[in-house]
């Protein structure tokens, strides 16, 4: 796995999803992984510390391939005061990483906003529920089998990361965890129920999770118009 390199482009519900390969040891850059970028994504790079510009780019590589394939020729994607990409008018964009890969979800604007967020399944944190998780939601949590509850508290945590990027954008503040509830997780879909602490809440929201070879990868798109 080459650094940098394009790890998959696929299409999701909510848009397509391109992913880059990131390295295990946030070297020096190669030139010509720099000169991918825009001038502007450079310059905004050369700031950032050694491990952040390793994900930086490969966020801002990620998208250019996905938006590529939606025949748009990403410029400049720099971030706003929240460190959320500040996609062009007629694009949403999300990115996530972690660990050795980097990944963004793309779509139109006009089909609603979108977030994603990836996560490997890894070591058991069940102990972080209390943290992320409404009453109503760790009593589900609970009612789980034991060996079951860490993949069950892992989707919501996704789902509900997914849903903070998608109302960043519009809401303009940090949202907290028990503003959004995560239930009737089944076949590849979440009912996702806001209860907004600050501004207008969307018309509509979807919820979504894909178990992928390279890890669970949820996404949630809204709309307000």
């Amino acid at each position: 796995m080459k650094a940098f390199s394009t790890a998959f482009t696929r299409g999701l519900p909510h848009g397509i999803l391109a992913a880059v390969h990131l390295p295990e040891h946030p070297d020096e850059i190669p030139t010509k992984v720099l000169h991918r970028l825009h001038a502007d994504e450079r310059s905004h790079a050369e700031g950032l510390t050694a491990r952040r510009r390793v994900e930086w780019i490969g966020g801002r590589l990620a998208a250019k391939t996905a938006a590529s394939a939606l025949g748009v020729d990403l410029g400049a994607l720099l971030s706003d005061e929240y460190g959320a990409p500040q996609a062009p008018n007629s694009l949403t964009i999300s990115i996530s990483h972690k660990d050795n890969l980097a990944i963004a979800l793309v779509a139109r604007r006009k089909h609603g906003l979108v977030g994603v967020d990836l996560e490997y399944f890894g070591r058991d944190r069940t102990h972080i529920a209390p943290k992320i998780l409404t009453t109503r939601e760790q009593a589900d949590v609970e009612s789980l089998v034991e060996d079951r509850r860490w993949t069950a508290i892992l989707l919501r945590f996704a789902i509900k990361e997914a849903t903070y990027k998608a109302l960043a954008p519009r809401l303009q503040r940090y949202i907290a965890f028990d503003e959004a509830e995560v239930s009737a997780i089944a076949e590849g879909e979440a009912k996702i129920t806001l209860t907004l602490q600050e501004g207008l809440p969307p018309r509509k929201i979807e919820g979504r999770y894909d178990w992928l070879h390279e890890g669970l990868v949820a996404s949630v798109r809204v709309h307000w118009d």
